[in-house]
């Protein structure tokens, strides 16, 4: 895998238009949340939501989650999506989406191979792949990923309405090799087997992708948190796995991404300095 480069999907809502970016600089935030505060610091003045997912996820277990950052009232926001969508977005070979302006007309993105927008009384249940898809749908009682999962609290959904969003189709279906097969499995085997240390118990609630827990916190999101998980993107209540620095390197290092541990540990100090930007 590409270690150096990001690759972001910027949408602008205002001209219903899309353009595929490359960054190369982005690597030492990692993803998730250091990409997406990187990358709402850039974008700022266009007042963007950004999606974003890290190198783990789709990969490894409890990197389940997906980072979200806007700009709320003249403060940052970083929530975190369960459900499927890291995956999706994973495997449309993207690592952060970017949201930007305001849609003239309350409109139905669709992201695939390609972007297109629809008209929101379009059916959206014929768009996507079955399996392969994930959902973000503005609906009566509030903002749900596949009917059942949410961000926490209720300030993402008052940006969609700000922003003429009704619903986003993810479609992700490509995939990508594992050089070292039989350590990678080794790798996720140990992760997996960690499983008592998650700070949640086992349950009956949907789970997200990449996690058997189905814990009764699954559908809620989260808010905030430690930042190096959330850089991943790994789900809070795994934190005593991807807060430990060795795991990280060694997930990072069979995917093929030469981070050192250095690079692992300093990227919680570039974030602060980000966020002291806006502060």
């Amino acid at each position: 895998m590409d270690s150096l480069n990001r690759q972001i999907l910027y949408i602008n809502l205002e001209k219903n238009e899309s353009e595929a970016k490359t960054f190369s600089e982005l690597r030492s935030y990692i993803g998730g949340v250091g990409l997406g505060l990187k990358l709402l610091s850039i974008y700022k003045n266009e007042d963007p939501i950004i999606f974003s997912v890290g190198p783990l996820n789709g990969f490894f277990p409890f990197a389940s989650k997906t980072s979200v950052v806007f700009q709320n009232e003249g403060s940052v926001e970083d929530i975190y999506f369960g459900g499927s969508l890291s995956f999706r977005l994973k495997f449309l070979g993207v690592d952060a989406v970017i949201l930007s302006g305001v849609s003239k007309n309350p409109t139905v993105i669709n992201i695939d191979d390609t972007v297109s927008f629809m008209k929101m009384n379009e059916d959206i249940k014929f768009h996507g792949l079955p399996g392969k898809r994930s959902i973000l749908s503005l609906e009566e009682k509030g903002l749900f990923l596949d009917g059942f999962f949410q961000p926490p609290e209720r300030i993402l959904e008052q940006k969609f309405v700000e922003k003429n969003i009704k619903s986003i189709i993810f479609t992700g279906s490509k995939t990508f090799p594992i050089i070292n097969e039989e350590r990678y499995q080794q790798i996720y085997t140990e992760i997996l087997s960690r499983i008592n240390e998650m700070s949640v118990q086992k349950g009956d609630s949907p789970s997200c992708s990449g996690c058997p827990m189905g814990c009764l916190n699954s559908g809620v999101g989260e808010i905030g948190g430690n930042i190096l998980v959330h850089c991943l993107v790994g789900c809070s209540f795994a934190e005593k796995i991807y807060s430990d620095v060795g795991t990280v390197f060694s997930c990072l290092n069979v995917l093929g991404y030469d981070y050192t541990h250095e690079d692992i540990e300093n990227a919680p100090r570039l974030i602060a300095e980000i966020l002291a930007e806006f502060s």
